[in-house]
């Protein structure tokens, strides 16, 4: 209990300091002292700020796959998925400029996925769609990779404005073609 207290709190530290300024510019020294804790204290949890931020991000996929509403739409969804980001902007804005690409763009695609994912299967149970497997997978793969590059140029314009307007103005451009898809693919041979 004491382990998960101490991680909480050098969680909730850095995503403070993060707020105010970019990861090369926080230290371990600076953190472990906002925490009240030794540097060593901060080691025995992780090996250095990068870890901490790929905690912080997986735990955050976690959420997302353990918060699914499935009487949510897919852009429902996809906002309360993104509510990290959001209550986090300057930290993400920060956290996003200092991580290679291929991680913010993979920690990206996992929430996509992940809610994609779930929609999908959900609709296909309520709708008694029997979508093959590999269809399916097409599916959530093409959506993911579109809502990726729209959430990625929204952080790299800054977040200026919410996600909301653009995530459910594409629902209404694309309104039942995930469904229309899966039914689609129940009439497709192998």
């Amino acid at each position: 209990m004491a382990k998960q207290y101490t991680k909480n709190l050098i969680k909730r530290e850095f995503l403070k300091l993060a707020d105010k300024k970019s990861l090369k510019n926080i230290t371990i020294a600076e953190l472990a002292e906002r925490c009240e804790i030794n540097r060593n204290t901060f080691y025995y949890h992780y090996d250095d700020i990068y870890m901490l931020v790929k905690e912080i991000l997986s735990d955050e996929i976690k959420k997302v796959d353990e918060e699914f509403n499935a009487t949510y739409s897919w852009e429902e969804s996809l906002l309360h998925a993104v509510s990290f980001i959001l209550d986090n902007k300057k930290a993400t804005q920060n956290i996003y400029k200092s991580i290679d690409k291929k991680d913010s763009d993979e920690y990206l695609n996992k929430i996509c996925e992940a809610v994609m994912k779930k929609y999908i299967e959900n609709e296909c149970h309520i709708k008694n769609i029997s979508a093959k497997d590999r269809d399916k997978t097409i599916i959530v793969n093409f959506y993911s990779a579109a809502l990726v590059g729209l959430l990625d140029q929204w952080i790299q314009d800054g977040m200026q404005n919410s996600p909301d307007e653009m995530i459910f103005r594409v629902g209404k451009l694309f309104d039942g073609n995930i469904e229309r898809s899966l039914r689609k693919s129940e009439e497709l041979s192998d």
